[in-house]
């Protein structure tokens, strides 16, 4: 799956959301896919991320690492970046904002310095590129692999229903995967929480996030645990697509749901098409034969599992005929 499917969270300041074990066993239980943690600042590196990504590996759940970028300082820029990456983070978020209004020549250089790090990028800015023309959408939308638009709701004093149409319209034509970010702060309702999701998933789109931990409160967090949000299913990633395109080609996989959950009886008929439960089946007189043979030196049931040291001798002694 790419790094920004499903539901997630962003963190500023860690130390004000709670241990970092607190916050991994919180967003396991909030059924989150991923934590988007603040990394850096300009060119200032933000060392919270390190502290966050181990616990946050070890259950499970993707970290992005997320900056504030002005853009006056491209290669100070990447290094934090990069740090971020050496940390263990497994995506980069840059949140670009009124710095590129009033600087936007400022976004090639930054976006080329970024493309070297060669990780999955996304970028966050204003929720209606419509109100904001001068912003260089164009630049980040073809250098990025996703938008991660800021629809705040209830700063743009609009339904949650028509804050998203007016986003989704507006990112619509830069033809870029779009991953919204909700409100968790200020004048938000908990049924805006969760139909926020609920209108994200209806549309498609591969995922969603919240802003952010520390100022939502205990109650609005729950509220992200009530909100449904599966990663999609109708999509491969891109890592598998090769594989997956051969394993319907050869009758393996029907072709349907390439994200879903395999079941163990899914499995089983997986291995049987694949062939792997009639090799099992190697009748004893075989394995006498193999004796016979001088390949094995002793007596071993059909159904016994051979060493890797076995295996070897067998090789070689068929290597030496």
């Amino acid at each position: 799956m790419n790094p920004w499917e499903g539901k997630h969270i962003w963190i500023w300041e860690l130390e004000q959301c709670g241990s970092p074990q607190d916050v991994v066993n919180k967003a396991v239980a909030l059924g989150l896919t991923g934590l988007l943690a603040k990394g850096w600042d300009g060119s200032r590196y933000w060392p919270q991320i390190a502290s966050i990504v181990g616990p946050a590996h070890d259950a499970g759940l993707i970290v992005g690492a997320w900056g504030y970028s002005y853009g006056t300082d491209p290669e100070g820029e990447k290094d934090a970046a990069k740090k971020c990456l050496a940390a263990g983070a497994d995506w980069l978020v840059i949140d670009a904002e009124a710095e590129y209004e009033w600087h936007p020549d400022r976004a090639s250089a930054i976006l080329k310095a970024f493309k070297l790090l060669d990780a999955p990028l996304g970028y966050s800015s204003f929720g209606i590129p419509s109100y904001h023309a001068v912003f260089p959408w164009l630049a980040y939308s073809e250098f990025c692999d996703v938008a991660l638009p800021q629809v705040y709701w209830g700063d743009f004093e609009m339904s949650v229903d028509d804050a998203l149409k007016r986003s989704l319209a507006d990112y619509q034509v830069y033809g870029l995967p779009v991953a919204p970010a909700g409100q968790l702060y200020g004048n938000v309702s908990f049924v805006d929480i969760t139909r926020f999701a609920s209108i994200c998933k209806d549309a498609g789109l591969p995922g969603i996030s919240y802003y952010d931990w520390q100022h939502a409160g205990e109650n609005r967090l729950a509220t992200v645990g009530e909100a449904v949000y599966e990663k999609r299913r109708d999509t491969v990633s891109d890592w598998a697509k090769a594989s997956w395109e051969k394993a319907k080609a050869k009758g393996i996989m029907d072709g349907t749901e390439p994200q879903g959950t395999v079941t163990r009886e899914m499995l089983a008929v997986v291995l049987d098409r694949c062939g792997l439960l009639d090799a099992a089946e190697v009748s004893q007189d075989v394995v006498d034969a193999l004796k016979t043979a001088g390949l094995i030196t002793s007596d071993h049931p059909a159904a016994a599992r051979p060493t890797w040291g076995e295996l070897a001798a067998v090789l070689s002694r068929l290597n030496k005929r």
